[in-house]
């Protein structure tokens, strides 16, 4: 396990490590305080596994770094660790990519479930994000396996070409089942999916094995 920690507060960095360290003993921790340093830190590790990146750098604006590292590492799970809790920077680290926000305020029990959360491959979001999504139905939509699989995808924050690569088809026919599954789920971009999915607890192995059968 390794992971790169950016936070410009070497005391949160290490208050990070411990926590860490207690997760999981022998974890490689790679740390940054800058966005310069993130970038060429995620260039130096390519087998990074995990990102906790705070939003408040002294010099730069985490969203900078987030979308940077994605472009540098485009499958690393990035958790948001951050002071800023408003629902519309939420929804702006999702769209660039994050798995999951995480106030600083939040007791660490959140943290360790936040992260053990998006290294299974899902997203997890605080729930006055998933409160303030669009009420479901009782009953959820009707998915085709591939959409699932789509969606499933759309959940660890993958781009459109990775998403095509993992499941072995074009661009062009991905784009197609993404447009379908905003239909199907009534949403309009890839967060309202992410979160109607995990308010309907939608995109999870589970489900796609049983719409498999």
């Amino acid at each position: 396990m390794k992971v790169l920690l950016v936070d410009d507060h070497a005391l949160f960095r290490a208050g990070l490590r411990l926590l860490l360290a207690s997760l999981w003993p022998g974890v490689c921790v790679v740390e940054a305080d800058s966005i310069v340093q993130a970038v060429d830190r995620a260039r130096e590790h390519p087998d990074l596994d995990l990102c906790l990146l705070d939003l408040a750098l002294r010099s730069d604006h985490g969203l900078d770094v987030l979308q940077r590292i994605r472009d540098q590492a485009p499958a690393i799970a990035v958790v948001v660790v951050s002071a800023a809790d408003d629902l519309t920077t939420i929804r702006a680290c999702l769209d660039a990519g994050a798995m999951s926000f995480i106030a600083k305020s939040a007791p660490p029990e959140t943290l360790t479930v936040a992260l053990k959360r998006v290294l299974e491959g899902s997203v997890y979001l605080p729930a006055d994000i998933v409160a303030a999504a669009p009420a479901a139905p009782a009953a959820g939509p009707s998915l085709t396996p591939r959409q699932y699989d789509v969606l499933r995808c759309l959940s660890r924050g993958l781009p459109t070409k990775l998403i095509a690569r993992d499941l072995g088809l074009s661009e062009h026919t991905v784009k197609e089942y993404i447009a379908g599954l905003f239909q199907a789920l009534g949403v309009h971009n890839r967060t309202e999916a992410v979160i109607k999915a995990s308010r309907l607890n939608l995109g999870t192995t589970g489900h796609a094995q049983r719409a498999a059968r």
